[in-house]
């Protein structure tokens, strides 16, 4: 999707003309500017906000600003708070997360316009896609916002005044903020690269004409990954009972094609982080955790038996990688992360996600750890360009209001990090408990406790994969 179905609709019933600016996937607008060199007052972003009565205004200032709330309080006599990302999605079903376009008509929202931006010649923006840009000119522009107020709303971010109050006061779960933090890991030279074997097993998973003998042949370039894979595929859980001594034999008789790539994937993706191997979110626990909420996931699709809805083999890579921003988090900052281990040491009954916001740290550590490991994992994931459930499902398996496109893979790592939380499995603590509503649009809970005590029955198989993963 290269603009969003709305957007077109309105530009060509407005017979708009715009220029269109493709370049390859990149959610880092500042990035993106300075790549295509493209002044950063050039650009409009949208910022969609509720008021205390539940009335919701987006403002569109120039990515250069921040808005000033302060003054939009003033100008228009009521206060208004950011809406997070789940909330923001509910408005643009057609848009990618952080691509929302800044034109309000389609989305049937009011609005208000930063004057600065009608003075510049020409005005770039998201059309609802990471793929594209699409700019209008001074013309165009002046019809798309002819019918909204505009006004002073923002200031300049560069400003030293700004920056010092920035630094002493930072809203940090703000989408804004959260915006920020994301373009500030982009400049981060350790963000690890997708390694080369995961990145060729994307490129085959993606190829309808890559076979089985292909796949086995790639996955067998690493021994380690290969040995990972035939000891999985021999676990008693998928009841086959002779040898198999190649990963095509893995592939053909066992685990199928789709399955196979799927865990491949997740193990050699895994490789390239560097995380103290003990502790409640060590890497031996984070492969526990892992495992686990693969297996569940896939086992769970399979009982749901819907395609439509869900993929067995697409649920197992998004339980197996939806809390990869733990990795990520302990990769840049280990120091940091040693402290978050032992804080959870201490307080095991404590959710992750709690702690994370108690986390003292210094600059990029503190904001990092603030935001979450979940939207720190799905900034990775996204950046590695993963299927939108996986992305969706790191980023949002703590949000319980999402409704976004991928809701159904959302939900249902959501009931597996539950079920897998009764048994002492996972970073959930005792925050919340599975009550028979919870997930039942798309399985009972009765009929998902049965599918977790099967898959209990293998615990051992799956403790010594995980042990086995992390060393």
């Amino acid at each position: 999707m290269d603009m969003a179905d709305s957007l077109q609709r309105f530009l060509q019933e407005e017979n708009l003309a715009y220029q269109s600016h493709p370049h390859i996937y990149e959610t880092s607008l500042s990035k993106l500017c300075e790549e295509m060199g493209i002044d950063q007052q050039q650009v409009a972003v949208p910022i969609v906000l509720r008021s205390k009565r539940q009335a919701f205004l987006m403002a569109v200032v120039p990515l250069s600003h921040n808005l000033d709330r302060s003054r939009l309080k003033a100008l228009l006599r009521r206060e208004f708070c950011y809406l997070d990302a789940s909330e923001i999605a509910t408005w643009f079903l057609d848009c990618e997360p952080g691509a929302e376009p800044p034109v309000a008509q389609p989305y049937n929202l009011p609005c208000i316009v930063d004057r600065s931006l009608l003075m510049q010649p020409r005005i770039f923006m998201r059309p609802g896609s990471h793929r594209q840009l699409i700019s209008f000119d001074q013309e165009a522009i002046k019809v798309i916002y002819q019918n909204f107020p505009k006004a002073v709303i923002s200031n300049d971010s560069a400003s030293e005044g700004l920056l010092l109050a920035k630094s002493l006061n930072t809203d940090i779960t703000t989408p804004r903020s959260i915006n920020d933090v994301y373009n500030e890991l982009d400049k981060l030279r350790r963000i690890p690269a997708m390694p080369a074997l995961a990145f060729k097993l994307i490129e085959q998973i993606n190829d309808p004409d890559i076979n089985a003998t292909q796949l086995a042949e790639t996955i067998e370039l690493d021994p380690s990954v290969s040995a990972q894979v035939l000891r999985y595929a021999s676990s008693p859980y998928f009841g086959y009972r002779g040898r198999l001594d190649s990963i095509q034999e893995a592939i053909t008789r066992v685990l199928g094609f789709e399955l196979v790539s799927q865990i491949a994937f997740g193990i050699a993706s895994s490789k390239v982080f560097q995380v103290q191997l003990d502790g409640p979110i060590g890497l031996k626990s984070y492969w526990k955790h892992a495992l686990y909420s693969a297996v569940v996931a896939q086992s769970l699709a399979r009982q749901i038996d819907d395609s439509e809805l869900l993929n067995p083999s697409r649920a197992y890579l998004c339980g197996l990688l939806h809390n990869m921003g733990v990795l990520l988090m302990g990769h840049l900052f280990p120091s940091e992360f040693m402290l978050l281990n032992r804080m959870l040491e201490k307080r095991p009954t404590t959710a992750l996600h709690d702690l994370e916001q108690e986390l003292i740290g210094l600059g990029d550590a503190q904001k990092l750890f603030n935001i979450g490991h979940e939207h720190v994992g799905g900034y990775l994931l996204e950046k590695w360009r993963l299927p939108d459930d996986v992305v969706a499902s790191a980023y949002y398996h703590h949000d319980e209001t999402y409704q976004g496109k991928s809701k159904h893979y959302v939900r249902l790592i959501q009931i597996t990090n539950r079920l897998l939380m009764e048994r002492g499995i996972g970073d959930m603590g005792q925050s919340q408990i599975l009550d028979d509503d919870f997930g039942k649009e798309l399985i009972s809970i009765s009929s998902a406790e049965a599918v977790v005590s099967n898959v209990m029955e293998m615990c051992a198989e799956i403790d010594n994969l995980a042990d086995y993963m992390a060393a």
